[in-house]
């Protein structure tokens, strides 16, 4: 199970030594109201890039993604952090510019994760890290295989990360690439990001704000089955007590509201739903 994280309201002193600069975050809590396990570093100050970039940590190790939350705040970076890859998969994630992950999560792996990011067109090219403790070398070749743009091992030296974090970043923004539409499109069905809007043949399509989180939660991930749960998670966030009978009365009308492409949302016994292509 995921563990809720609190949000942080944070006051930040900068200090320098004579090998790296650091932040010393004073924070208070407040509860995180009906939302899922992420927390926030921004940090407003004179001394750092007016132009923010968005990085977002998956791990569950609180030493580690505090750690690293210091030093990338102090580096100019806004930092978020999902303590399980099913929280951070509900999250519209291509805004972000790097994803940095442990190998080992709960129930959602990293390789799985990656797997996922690579497989989406709007995700497909964001750089992917893997920090973990796992330190095979059959894994890390694994993994590099699998796309990640880099491998560290657990423990690291902060300097060493930071500057693998901003060469991989060099080397994307250097390669000149096809921004990823607003628009997901299989033939002619077609489901605006900006305003949530779905059309057949440039026809609209009226769906209900469960109807529409369940549709862009499989159309995003294409041929790809989701559980129950999982879907549950997505459609009514926060909510543990809706009934698993609600995501088969919602996928069934949004089947009939679909029209011929209803048939692309198929069902597998013991394994979930998805949309096929």
């Amino acid at each position: 199970m995921c563990q809720k994280v609190n949000t942080i309201q944070l006051q930040p002193f900068v200090s320098h030594d004579k090998n790296y600069k650091f932040v010393h975050l004073f924070a208070k809590k407040r509860p995180l109201k009906g939302t899922s396990n992420l927390f926030t570093i921004s940090i407003v100050n004179n001394d750092l890039p007016s132009d923010t970039t968005s990085i977002l940590l998956v791990d569950s190790d609180r030493n580690i993604t505090t750690l690293l939350h210091d030093c990338l705040a102090a580096e100019g970076y806004t930092v978020d952090v999902y303590t399980c890859a099913e929280d951070a998969l509900r999250q519209p994630l291509e805004g972000y510019r790097m994803i940095i992950s442990e190998v080992n999560l709960a129930e959602i792996s990293g390789f799985e994760l990656l797997e996922r990011l690579k497989d989406a067109p709007l995700t497909a090219n964001i750089p992917f890290i893997f920090c973990s403790e796992e330190d095979s070398e059959s894994t890390v070749i694994d993994a590099l295989n699998a796309g990640a743009d880099d491998y560290i091992v657990k423990p690291f030296s902060l300097r060493t990360m930071i500057a693998r974090i901003k060469s991989i970043m060099r080397r994307h923004s250097n390669v000149i690439m096809k921004m990823p539409s607003a628009t997901l499109e299989y033939k002619t069905l077609a489901v605006n990001l900006e305003n949530n809007a779905v059309t057949i043949n440039g026809t609209p399509i009226s769906l209900t704000p469960t109807e529409m989180q369940i549709l862009l939660h499989i159309f995003r991930n294409r041929n790809k089955l989701f559980n129950r749960e999982e879907i549950q998670r997505v459609a009514w966030p926060g909510q543990a007590d809706v009934s698993p009978r609600a995501v088969d009365v919602n996928i069934s009308r949004l089947r009939k509201k679909l029209g011929d492409y209803g048939a692309n949302i198929v069902s597998r016994t013991g394994f979930g739903y998805g949309f096929m292509e």
